[in-house]
């Protein structure tokens, strides 16, 4: 059973965090795939590699927030600055926000929303983007609660490069 009395730090993670974050992604994966049926197979080594070349390079394309209680991992959040051209405003991407099991709902994804937006509001950024799949209905009330506007007038598009 999970002590929701222990304290939880947020901080800035680093390379030599991206194991534990790559472990944590690997869950977040296997929670995705039960509400699909799909395949839940994850490579760790291949995502820790990913990791640390996308995010430690001379121009980091993502930083990532890991949430501790006792030193122990209980989240992540991966996010990226940028610009958003339909209101011509610098903005946060949240690209991944995972909480273990057993410590939702006590606040740590919230805490770790207003962490991002500080730091995108420090950096000239005027709003935080993400993205939620539509089967993950947790997740779509989590961010219902804290007041998010869903934007279904716009299709995310992909293409790989």
């Amino acid at each position: 059973m999970i002590d929701d009395s222990r304290p939880v730090r947020i901080r800035h993670a680093g390379l030599h965090d991206m194991e534990v974050v790559a472990v944590m992604a690997g869950e977040f994966f296997a929670y995705l795939a039960t509400l699909d049926e799909s395949d839940p197979a994850f490579d760790v080594a291949g995502t820790v590699e990913k990791l640390v070349r996308s995010g430690f390079g001379d121009r980091p394309l993502f930083y990532c927030l890991l949430a501790e209680s006792d030193d122990q991992p209980v989240g992540y959040a991966i996010y990226s600055l940028g610009f958003w051209a339909d209101t011509f405003q610098g903005a946060v991407f949240l690209t991944d926000l995972f909480i273990r099991d057993g410590w939702r709902s006590l606040g740590i994804g919230e805490q770790m929303m207003n962490q991002i937006a500080a730091v995108g509001g420090q950096a000239g950024c005027e709003t935080l983007m993400w993205t939620v799949w539509t089967k993950n209905e947790a997740s779509r009330r989590f961010y219902d609660r804290l007041g998010a506007i869903p934007m279904d007038d716009e299709l995310l598009m992909r293409l790989d490069i």
